[in-house]
């Protein structure tokens, strides 16, 4: 992540760069899809933190001694910074021209042009509906820029917040107060946000700066601890605060949030208390991660991210392997790039440029289509080539929405005398099948509506914190349509993308316990309900599989499988027995239609074509046939 450099040595804090090391551990371990380590992405706060904390004590013990230069200062981070990610994203163009697909390095050369200029959050937040946890994030090589994007920002905008903060406090006292009622102000409106708008709250400078402020209220409060004992034991309570957080979140909770103090104020902790004589935190090892910590930062995600296109499973062995690989990487950054000592800041802007500009440029043309066959191409850049089917296969904007404005009632929601109404509920996962399920039912009595909305929980209550405006859709046809309405509605069909979520499947039975609950809901207005089953998913969108395997002449589908889709159906096909439905692929997988179409357009999405195989197999299912009439 983005610090200065400790001016001196007798001045160095140990301390800190332990943190350093502690945090990229633990975004490295959780990236890298160690299950202990399941809250690691709290290292990124631990690191917004120690970078508060850097530039307060610069910038404020600057003002204090009237001699802050702004050019200075941010000649001296553009130095420390830019080198490193310039260099990162350079080598990620060259590489990945003649592996990645051309529609995919579009999207890189996009994501790299963004992260040069440092507003890559804003534009993972402007064009992504999905979270930054979501498996699907996955594939991007440069997501991990957000946060250095975010530091930069703040780098920018900090240094006049304190110039007018000193300018109208003279009163050393007022002035921390005010510091200090500031930061909790932005904490609260932060958590507040969360709840409204959970994606642009991860990705934006608003909502994450009282993190960095944190780190300023722990320059203030410099010395205020004494006591060589009490020092000790408050570092002692913030490590293990950290290594808690490390254990014991989830990607699951709102973040940022009120979990989001935890990890802040233990960094907190141990930087006020400025206690650098335990042995682990001297420790040779340590010391060295937390000087390469930067540069680790910038590789470790781009090797797990390449190794995934390729379809490496994560194991222990591939996870020590590629943490191996990002070590040594990381350490050639460190001493090759990030060490030399640049006079001018003229060489790195001009580089700096000529790379935007030559990234901005390959995200607008196919550069490197050369490489592969025509029809190939054709498959791996079906979703852009059939954006309208796919519009309509879901009934977008009317039926499957993204805003609860949008839903359609009178159209999606309309009950018909005389025949079976049948009422489809879900996300996503719904959506897809939901004009394969009408098209089977045309020569048949059966009626289907259809409520379903992106991303979000399709049982009776949200255990996912998902976007408050979609979840208004579920709220209306759970709390209010079906109480109006139950006596002319025949059955109910949910389902969602239950894997998503797969450590609350399996560790709390979260997602178990909300379906049960739904569906003794529905037994209350005496309305059958079924659960149709998860979708096999894969570690990259599935049409580069069908297209590298088409160039290749292979098959290679089991090899790119997420197998946590499978646990979780196994999971939930024990636990609910007769209300489910399975539909996922065990051994054989479909291969590409007569008019080359692959049956998923991304990691877990199927495409109409797939979608009418996977209602075949609801409407051939015992169960289905019983609630349907058939």
């Amino acid at each position: 992540m983005i610090q200065a450099n400790i001016a001196k040595k007798l001045n160095f804090r140990y301390d800190i760069n332990a943190l350093r090391a502690f945090a990229i551990l633990g975004v490295l371990f959780f990236h890298y899809k160690i299950e202990l380590i399941a809250g690691g992405f709290a290292g990124v706060d631990v690191f917004f933190v120690i970078s508060g904390y850097l530039m307060s004590r610069i910038i404020i013990n600057s003002i204090n001694r009237n001699d802050f230069s702004f050019k200075d200062y941010l000649g001296k981070r553009f130095k420390r910074i830019v080198p490193a990610l310039v260099f990162l994203v350079l080598m990620l163009t060259v590489v990945c021209f003649f592996f990645y697909f051309p529609e995919d390095y579009k999207l890189n050369e996009k994501n790299a042009a963004a992260s040069v200029l440092f507003v890559s959050n804003v534009l993972y937040w402007f064009s992504s509906s999905s979270s930054y946890f979501a498996t699907s994030s996955d594939t991007n090589i440069l997501l991990h820029t957000w946060s250095l994007s975010v530091e930069w920002q703040f780098y920018l905008i900090y240094p006049f917040v304190l110039i007018v903060l000193k300018k109208f406090i003279n009163n050393s006292l007022h002035y921390i107060y005010a510091f200090i009622g500031g930061t909790f102000l932005i904490f609260i409106l932060s958590i507040i946000f969360t709840k409204i708008n959970p994606n642009a709250s991860f990705y934006l400078l608003p909502t994450r700066s009282w993190e960095m402020l944190f780190g300023g209220i722990a320059f203030l409060g410099e010395g205020w601890i004494k006591n060589v004992r009490w020092k000790r034991f408050i570092a002692i309570v913030g490590y293990l605060i950290i290594l808690c957080c490390f254990v014991f979140l989830k990607g699951s909770m709102l973040w940022p949030g009120v979990y989001t103090l935890l990890p802040v104020g233990a960094t907190f902790l141990v930087i006020i208390a400025n206690y650098n004589d335990f042995k682990i935190i001297n420790h040779s090892s340590i010391q060295f991660i937390g000087k390469i910590s930067y540069s680790l930062y910038l590789w470790h995600w781009p090797v797990y991210v390449i190794a995934q296109y390729y379809g490496l499973e994560m194991t222990l062995a591939s996870a020590a392997l590629l943490s191996i690989v990002s070590i040594l990487l990381g350490y050639l950054s460190f001493k090759y790039i990030e060490n030399i000592n640049f006079s001018s800041g003229k060489l790195i802007l001009a580089t700096m440029a000529i790379v935007f500009i030559c990234t901005a440029s390959l995200s607008r043309f196919g550069s490197n289509n050369f490489l592969y066959k025509d029809k190939t191409l054709e498959i791996a850049n079906y979703e852009e080539t059939y954006k309208k089917v796919i519009y309509k296969q879901y009934a977008r904007d009317t039926c499957h929405i993204n805003k609860f404005k949008d839903f359609d009632k009178n159209q999606c929601l309309c009950l018909e005398d005389g025949k079976t109404n049948i009422l489809l509920i879900g996300d996503s996962h719904m959506g897809q099948l939901s004009l394969s399920f009408r098209e089977k039912a045309i020569n048949t009595n059966i009626h289907f509506l259809q409520a379903s909305a992106s991303a979000t929980t399709p049982t009776l209550n949200d255990y996912q914190h998902g976007d408050a405006n979609r979840r208004k859709l579920m709220d209306h046809v759970y709390r209010d349509f079906i109480p109006k309405n139950y006596k002319k509605i025949d059955g109910v069909i949910i389902t969602g993308s239950w894997s998503a979520k797969q450590h609350e499947v399996i560790e709390d039975s979260t997602i178990l316990n909300n379906i049960k609950e739904t569906i003794t809901y529905l037994k209350k207005y005496h309305i059958k309900a079924i659960i149709i089953g998860d979708t096999e998913r894969y570690k990259i969108p599935y049409t580069k599989v069908a297209a590298r395997d088409y160039e290749h002449e292979s098959t290679n589908n089991k090899f790119y499988l997420d197998s946590s889709a499978h646990k979780i159906d196994a999971y939930l096909s024990k636990n609910l027995g007769e209300s489910y439905i399975r539909v996922i692929n065990l051994k054989s997988f479909p291969k590409l239609s007569r008019d080359n179409i692959p049956y998923m357009w991304d990691t877990h999405h199927a495409t109409k074509y797939g979608a009418d195989l996977i209602v075949k197999k609801v409407f051939s299912d015992p169960i289905a046939l019983d609630l349907l009439k058939l």
